[in-house]
C-alpha cells in the first residue's frame, strides 16, 4: 500500500492516535464501573470524568500532529484518506467524553437492574476497539494479509451487533418503567450515548474496508 519508510511513518502516527483513544475508552470503563456502584456520586465520578476528558484532549492533539506530519511524501489521495480515518477515530474519544460529561453534570444514575447490561456494553466496546486496532495495524503494516482476509472487520461488526441487541432491550425496558416520560427519555438518551462509542468504532471498520476496496481496485 505504501513504500516501506512511508508505511512505517503512517503506522506510527495512526497507532499513536489509537493509543490515546484506547486510553479514553479505558477511562470510560473506569467511569462506568464507578457509576453503577450504589454509593457513587459526583465527588467520586468527577476525577474519573476528568481522566476521560484528558484522554480525549490527548487524542485531539495527536490527530493534529498526524495531520501536520502528512507532508508531500504522501499522495494527495492518501493524505485525504488518513485525515478522514483520523477524524472518525477521534470521534470515538469525543463520544466517551460526551457520555461521561453529561452523566456527571446531570447527576444521573442508571436503574440498578440495568447494571449487568451496562457493564456488558463496555466490555463489548473494549473488545470491539481491540479488534479495530489490530485491523488498522494490518492496514499499514501488513496490507496484503488484511486484503486477503478481512474477517477481523466482520468480527468488529459482530460485536457492535451484540451491543445493538442490548441497546434495544434496554430501550424497551426503559419505556416499560413506571416513571415520568421525561425520566424514561433521559435514561434512554444515556443508553444511546454510551452505545454511540460502539457505533463509531463500527464506522471506522467500515472506513477501513472502503480503503481496502479502493486499493484493491
Amino acid at each position: 500500500m505504501f513504500a516501506k519508510n512511508t508505511a512505517n511513518k503512517v503506522q506510527d502516527v495512526v497507532l499513536a492516535q489509537l493509543k490515546d483513544i484506547e486510553n479514553a475508552i479505558l477511562a470510560l470503563d473506569d467511569f462506568v464501573t464507578e457509576l453503577v456502584k450504589a454509593d457513587s456520586n459526583k465527588e467520586t465520578l468527577r476525577p474519573l470524568m476528568t481522566k476521560v476528558h484528558e484522554a480525549e484532549n490527548a487524542a485531539d492533539r495527536t490527530l493534529r500532529q498526524m495531520i501536520e506530519s502528512l507532508d508531500s511524501s504522501f499522495l494527495p489521495a492518501t493524505r485525504t484518506e488518513l485525515v478522514e480515518l483520523g477524524s472518525i477515530c477521534d470521534s470515538i474519544a469525543n463520544k466517551c467524553h460526551h457520555f461521561a460529561q453529561m452523566v456527571l453534570f446531570q447527576g444521573f444514575k442508571f436503574p440498578e437492574a440495568f447494571t449487568r447490561d451496562i457493564l456488558e456494553i463496555i466490555r463489548l466496546t473494549k473488545a470491539e476497539f481491540a479488534l479495530l486496532v489490530a485491523a488498522v495495524g494490518k492496514l499499514y503494516g501488513d496490507f496484503g494479509s488484511l486484503l486477503k482476509d478481512h474477517s477481523i472487520l466482520d468480527e468488529v461488526r459482530g460485536l457492535e451487533t451484540q451491543v445493538d441487541v442490548i441497546e434495544e432491550s434496554l430501550f424497551e425496558r426503559t419505556y416499560a418503567l413506571d416513571l415520568p416520560l421525561a425520566e424514561r427519555m433521559q435514561i434512554a438518551g444515556h443508553v444511546d450515548h454510551l452505545c454511540d462509542v460502539s457505533d463509531v468504532i463500527e464506522n471506522v471498520a467500515d472506513k477501513v474496508q472502503v480503503m481496502l476496496i479502493a486499493r484493491k481496485a
